[in-house]
């Protein structure tokens, strides 16, 4: 399998399950990171953005894993949105002075995935 083939599947595969999780059970999720999410607006607003926004980029990862012509721009997406994603748990982290081990799984995890597509980009380097 191609690097950036295996990139844009791990990283598809990813954001579907968090997303499903997310879409289907906000407060059992949020309820492990010791967060209390209320019925009505609350829930509703984490499952649209934390729900439909990472199920959506897992879709688009996953058609861009299928056809050539979209695999580069995949793996810009998951590079930058991981990255971002990444970047901003360690900036919080740092502001906040927060850790644990969830915290630090997840950065290690972003980090990870964030890495595979930048060297997946080097890799296939061409003009886009």
């Amino acid at each position: 399998m191609r690097i950036d083939n295996l990139a844009l599947a791990i990283g598809g595969l990813g954001f579907l399950g968090f997303g499903a999780l997310m879409l289907v059970a906000p407060q059992s999720a949020m309820a492990d990171l010791g967060l209390v999410l209320p019925d009505g607006v609350p829930t509703t607003e984490i499952r649209a953005f934390y729900g439909g926004l990472e199920l959506g980029l897992g879709a688009l990862l996953l058609a861009a894993c299928r056809k050539v012509q979209y695999r580069r721009a995949g793996v810009v997406l998951g590079c930058v949105s991981y990255g971002s994603v990444a970047a901003a748990r360690a900036l919080g982290m740092l502001i906040d002075g927060s850790g644990g081990g969830f915290l630090w799984g997840a950065l290690a995890v972003e980090s990870s995935l964030a890495l595979l597509f930048l060297y997946a980009l080097r890799r296939n380097s061409r003009p886009m």
